[in-house]
């Protein structure tokens, strides 16, 4: 019985080895995938093929965080994204600046993304005060055309009471 259970205690344990090393191999082939889509991302964008850049970029940036390559492929992204339409471009790349920096806070990449994180909120602002600055004009406008029937309403009232007085003295 003691010998039993220690052949199933020694396969339980090489089972368990086997598929430790197991992992280890599937980490480090993601790894390598992640790197070798990395390189071919670098590559599309050196021969200005951006479109299949952004999309092995996202590849890279989708998988588990690999220092010195997901840093530096949400940068990259970032600055891809900036160039797509409206405010999505925008919000899609604030929202991989703040990925980068929260996943990888003392990433070279971090850093050099710092500046571009202070720009877009100072457009970001811009933009705010523009909005604010167009409802203004939209409600001075209004104010004024209020204004003008309150101007003419008032004459035609003037105008009646002059009548009513020019009637009641004859």
């Amino acid at each position: 019985m003691r010998h039993e259970l220690g052949i199933v205690m020694l396969f339980a344990m090489l089972l368990t080895g086997c598929s430790t090393f197991s992992g280890i191999t599937t980490m480090s082939s993601s790894a390598g995938e992640q790197e070798r889509n990395f390189r071919a991302a670098l590559e599309q964008l050196g021969n200005g093929r951006e479109k299949e850049a952004r999309l092995l970029l996202e590849r890279v940036v989708g998988a588990p965080p690999l220092k010195g390559v997901t840093d530096e492929a949400l940068f990259r992204l970032a600055l891809l994204s900036l160039r797509e339409d409206g405010n999505k471009g925008v919000g899609r790349t604030q929202a991989l600046l703040d990925q980068l920096r929260n996943e990888f806070p003392r990433s070279m990449w971090t850093y050099q993304a710092a500046p571009l994180v202070s720009y877009l909120a100072g457009s970001r602002s811009a933009r705010s005060y523009q909005r604010e600055l167009k409802s203004l004009r939209d409600q001075n406008l209004s104010l004024t055309r209020d204004n003008r029937e309150l101007r003419q309403t008032l004459e035609r009232l003037k105008s009646l009471d002059l009548e009513l007085e020019q009637k009641i003295r004859r």
